[in-house]
């Protein structure tokens, strides 16, 4: 069993997957992403240096979020047998926010409110209807402005209107934690404490936490919602919790010395288990095949 681990960089969190990975597959491969090449001259080839990639049994994918859009093309050109904990998809629905959020709405998920709006005429009917103080931010940009009243936003709008933005209007969130996923289970969870009013993406400080039932099971159909078994989902505890963002490549490090818990060696014993279950998912669909093949066989003896 051979795992690739593709990212940007040996960070401290992707030397600590190389470490537990080696300890449950024969072969661990860490592939920069910049260093891969694509081939469509003659027999289609994805390698890095000599290295052809498309050998692999198991790609982990942990790119960094200015990758996304790369990283759907590539990973796409997989063939099906290659496991993927974190497949294609999730990197296309997690490139936009708000798109991915409408996503989850739309699967039944609960998120954050939030609304998109292009232009002062559009955010009007809206801002009379929020309660204050609410953030507002660019959908390409972490960095979020707390407004306190209808007029001060509209003055924000109309400034970011101007230079040809879109603009996301948020409740605030309160009581933010972070689950870390790996299938079948929540392996993890910390809180993040912090007085910025924007708690989603400002800087905070992390403690260990005890997630609710609700809060785990939210998490986990997340995972099942972009089909993803490795991921770290973002909630909001007010009023019950709530999806505010999720992330592909989290560090590793921080919250396994908060927690005690060894985040990646549990990931990776989560990517090594998924693997044999993706492995033998195609022995029993030929088993059951056959099975039928035979049973048809016998019956149309008995016919004849």
């Amino acid at each position: 069993m051979t795992l690739c681990i593709l990212g940007q960089e040996k960070t401290e969190s992707n030397l600590k997957l190389l470490e537990e990975a080696k300890k449950r597959f024969s072969s661990v491969f860490f592939v920069p992403i910049k260093g891969i090449g694509v081939g469509l001259n003659g027999d289609f080839d994805i390698t890095y240096r000599a290295s052809d990639l498309l050998k692999f049994n198991a790609i982990l994918p942990r790119v960094p979020r200015r990758y996304y859009s790369y990283a759907y093309q590539l990973l796409s050109l997989f063939p099906s047998k290659t496991f993927m904990p974190v497949p294609p998809i999730a990197f296309l629905l997690s490139s936009e926010r708000f798109f991915l959020l409408t996503v989850l709405r739309k699967r039944e998920i609960d998120t954050l409110n939030l609304h998109l709006v292009r232009s002062v005429m559009a955010a009007d009917r809206i801002l009379d209807s929020v309660d204050f103080p609410i953030v507002l931010r660019v959908p390409t940009q972490k960095t979020g402005v707390s407004v306190k009243s209808h007029a001060e936003a509209k003055s924000v709008i109309e400034a970011l209107g101007s230079l040809d933005h879109p603009v996301l209007l948020e409740e605030p969130v309160k009581d933010m934690v972070s689950a870390y996923v790996a299938k079948p289970g929540v392996i993890a969870a910390v809180k993040k404490v912090t007085r910025d009013r924007d708690i989603i993406f400002g800087e905070g400080k992390y403690k260990a936490f005890k997630l609710s039932v609700e809060a785990k099971q939210l998490a986990l159909e997340t995972a099942d919602a972009i089909d993803t078994h490795v991921i770290r989902v973002d909630m909001s505890l007010r009023d019950g919790p709530k999806v505010v963002n999720i992330e592909l490549n989290p560090d590793l490090i921080a919250p396994s010395r908060i927690t005690k818990v060894n985040i990646p060696a549990k990931i990776i014993e989560s990517v090594h288990q998924n693997y044999r279950e993706h492995m033998e998912k195609p022995f029993l669909m030929k088993f059951f095949e056959d099975a039928k093949s035979v049973v048809k066989d016998v019956l149309k003896e008995k016919s004849s």
